[in-house]
């Protein structure tokens, strides 16, 4: 009875549910989801019934949402265990302590800080390894004056911005998204996302890098006739990014293992291009 009333409500409100802002989410949820044909095709949303933190929220279907609230709705309404509205369901199911897949396929305290920790560490080489090229680049005044060395030390500058970023890993992220060192909020939240896409600017300087390789050695390019267009190296790279960095505020929020653009599609596409165009 409980399953018919939902999907009257359903029918009737031609309601779909959706996770807001899960770039790695099912698309929506309807009635269609809802009826099993046998008890063992049903969903349950701690399949353990092993819920350790029964009051917290679980940002599914709605604002003020307790774990308990989803493990009773799930046990008295049909709901097959294939289905999307399932898997929407059990992908957050960790928030309440439960046994399963976990997050980004961590499903134990020590997988999610293998997660927080590798990606930590590998942003940590990345900026010692910028620090060596812009000291390298910078520490002579005969080494300053060549075009080259100035675009690796503002490429390396931008990597350090985005690396640094990344390096926090989780820890800007929101506390109430309860992931593995977890200490932030939305404000921290926009600001990893923002600097992090400021990182992709030297994504976009390698294009310039390559260019100038390209005008150097194939076309014979000159110092002098290379320093006339040095504008044309530094600005389009820097003015993409900034636009894309400011463009996404709206849309930095939680991508599971940090904060990041999670509008679908277009925040990789520019990137995407500059590897492809510098390869």
């Amino acid at each position: 009875r409980d399953s018919q009333y939902v999907v009257d409500c359903v029918k009737s409100c031609d309601a779909q549910v959706q996770f807001g802002s899960c770039k790695f989410c099912p698309d929506g949820l309807n009635a269609l989801d809802f009826g099993v044909d046998n008890d063992a095709d049903k969903c349950h949303f701690c399949p353990k019934y092993d819920i350790k933190y029964p009051d917290r929220l679980v940002p599914v279907f709605g604002a003020n949402i307790t774990c308990w609230q989803m493990q009773e709705f799930y046990e008295s309404v049909d709901i097959d265990k294939n289905s999307q509205n399932c898997a929407l369901a059990q992908k957050m199911n960790f928030i309440c302590g439960c046994d399963g897949t976990g997050y980004a396929g961590a499903n134990t305290e020590a997988k999610q800080a293998v997660l927080a920790w590798l990606p930590r560490m590998m942003a940590i080489l990345s900026i010692f390894g910028s620090l060596f090229i812009l000291y390298d680049t910078t520490r002579t005044a005969q080494k300053r004056c060549k075009l080259l060395n100035q675009m690796l030390s503002t490429l390396s500058i931008f990597d350090i911005l985005g690396s640094t970023a990344y390096a926090f890993t989780t820890l800007p992220t929101p506390q109430a998204d309860y992931l593995y060192g977890s200490e932030g909020n939305d404000k921290t939240c926009i600001a990893q996302g923002f600097f992090i896409q400021v990182g992709t600017i030297a994504c976009f300087l390698n294009v310039s890098l390559a260019m100038y390789y390209l005008l150097t050695i194939k076309y014979g390019w000159q110092q002098a006739r290379l320093k006339s267009k040095k504008i044309h190296f530094f600005l389009p790279p820097i003015l993409v990014g900034l636009v894309f960095a400011f463009v996404g505020v709206p849309y930095y929020d939680n991508a599971l293992l940090w904060c990041n653009n999670t509008a679908r599609y277009w925040p990789e596409i520019p990137v995407i291009q500059a590897i492809v165009f510098a390869t």
